[in-house]
């Protein structure tokens, strides 16, 4: 194995807290259960670079808002996402180290988080790190994995993906990457 693949979202962040999404949906004037549904159905388009934040928010509060409040949004939203689990870093390091590998990212996020995180010096680990926006592909689709592949330079079997969603790991196995499923800083043991 060459390279560890791994997943940003609920697998080295920590998972955005409730109340981040109560704070979005209050500022919406929505409920947080019809927030939460609006802001996930609307969001692969958002991942993938082919709608940008304002449009995305307006979709997610089902009207036109002022630009002002949507940079409000966004600056919430990504601060929401921008929290690493050190624990999980830590059992990351370790694997490979064991292992041998190199370390690089895919995750599925708008550019506003993917810069965001770019800037965290604890990503400095992963080279490269490949986000939907970026690669305009999102997992699970087998082209967004062909995509990380060609970035990796590498052949399937030289990758281990690790992600959380079930989906995603199906994804990554139908073109002939092994896949862990995440539960737990534990899964990269099985590195």
């Amino acid at each position: 194995m060459a390279w560890l693949l791994c997943d940003y979202g609920n697998v080295i962040s920590l998972p955005q807290p409730r109340e981040v999404q109560d704070i979005l949906a209050g500022l919406c004037g929505m409920t947080p259960e019809d927030f939460h549904a609006a802001y996930w159905r609307e969001r692969i388009a958002y991942d993938r670079g082919d709608t940008d934040v304002f449009a995305y928010y307006c979709a997610v509060a089902g009207r036109p808002l002022e630009p002002s409040l949507v940079e409000q949004l966004s600056a919430i939203d990504v601060e929401g996402w921008c929290r690493a689990n050190e624990r999980v870093l830590g059992a990351i390091d370790e694997a490979a180290a064991r292992a041998g590998c190199e370390l690089a990212l895919l995750s599925n996020a708008p550019v506003e988080i993917a810069r965001a995180l770019d800037e965290q010096s604890w990503m400095a680990r992963f080279t490269p790190r490949l986000f939907s926006c970026d690669l305009r592909e999102t997992k699970p689709d087998a082209a967004c994995f062909k995509a990380a592949l060609q970035a990796l330079s590498a052949d399937p079997d030289e990758v281990v993906f690790v992600d959380d969603s079930a989906a995603n790991i199906q994804g990554a196995i139908a073109v002939g990457i092994r896949a862990l499923h995440f539960a737990g800083p534990e899964t990269f043991a099985q590195v």
